[in-house]
């Protein structure tokens, strides 16, 4: 499915069913960025879709619509009453609604759209009414560029600079980059296979000790990929894995991983995959190579007279 030409509603569909039924599956709480990176898992033409870039028509700015149509579903899915969270907070959490509802017997316009619609409206007039800020109609596609909150924007802009940079790195430096990344979690590296190699070689191996004293043999890959690194890459990987008589694997790509690649990673011995959008976050966790600002961001009580 072209997700770039769909519609609005079939977006807002297929993306409102998984968030449900993900945040159901995995007890109701979830940070945006990991149902975000496990709805681009499950569909690999909404994972390109997320690389789509359009240029909005007023301003002449690149944005990119899966990220409005994706936080703008978060959104109705809080005026629904299906989800809760708090503003520029980025767990969110089923509400009894959201926990009891049939996902299955979802439908657009009877439990999302004849809800939201109205607030919007709502909003709309009352924007216009102050005659201090005015917002455009309740068309789709003037939605996705009015853009989502100014957290969530902060935040893909975050993102998108961050993986640039990740990607202008030389292969070197990325493989520095990774094994400081993940030093930082606790792996401790040896001077054994430290070399680049394109052929499915390593670029680290090292131990890892957890807080029980357990300690495992671990061996990583680092590959700053163009496009989806594929099952190919993956089995290429476990053969190095088995020759060091690894415990485990990581393997780190500035990319995304195809479902058979994800899927060849749990076939044998295991491999820990984290792509572009686990770096991001991991990268934010352990502070690595960022400076944290402080900001503030008005409450909606604000923005109400």
């Amino acid at each position: 499915m072209d997700y770039s030409t769909a519609s609005w509603a079939k977006c807002e569909t297929v993306f409102a069913k998984f968030i449900l039924k993900y945040l159901q599956d995995c007890g109701g709480q979830a940070e945006r960025s990991v149902i975000r990176e496990a709805l681009l898992d499950e569909d690999e033409d909404i994972a390109k879709f997320a690389e789509f870039v359009k240029i909005a028509k007023k301003t002449g700015a690149e944005y990119r619509p899966f990220a409005y149509k994706f936080n703008f579903t978060i959104k109705d899915l809080l005026i629904a009453g299906y989800i809760s969270y708090t503003r520029a907070k980025p767990l969110i959490t089923l509400t009894q609604k959201g926990a009891n509802f049939n996902v299955d017997e979802f439908d657009y316009e009877r439990d999302m759209n004849s809800i939201t619609k109205k607030y919007w409206n709502e909003q709309h007039k009352a924007a216009a009414a102050r005659k201090n800020k005015t917002m455009n109609t309740t068309s789709a596609e003037d939605e996705e560029e009015a853009g989502a909150d100014k957290a969530d924007e902060y935040e893909e802009e975050f993102k998108n600079k961050l993986l640039a940079a990740i990607g202008n790195m030389s292969p070197k430096k990325f493989e520095l980059f990774s094994r400081a990344l993940l030093s930082k979690m606790g792996v401790e590296f040896t001077s054994v296979g430290t070399q680049i190699s394109n052929d499915g070689g390593i670029d680290g191996y090292g131990y890892c000790r957890t807080d029980d004293y357990r300690t495992s043999r671990v061996v990583i890959q680092c590959k700053r990929w163009q496009g989806s690194v594929g099952s190919v890459e993956i089995d290429q990987f476990l053969g190095a894995m088995n020759k060091f008589q690894a415990d485990y694997g990581i393997f780190v790509t500035n990319s995304r991983y195809t479902s058979s690649a994800r899927e060849a990673a749990r076939a044998g011995t295991p491999i820990t995959l984290i792509d572009g959008d686990e770096l991001v976050r991991l990268v934010k966790k352990y502070q690595l190579y960022i400076i944290p600002v402080t900001t503030y961001i008005l409450d909606d009580f604000y923005e109400s007279e």
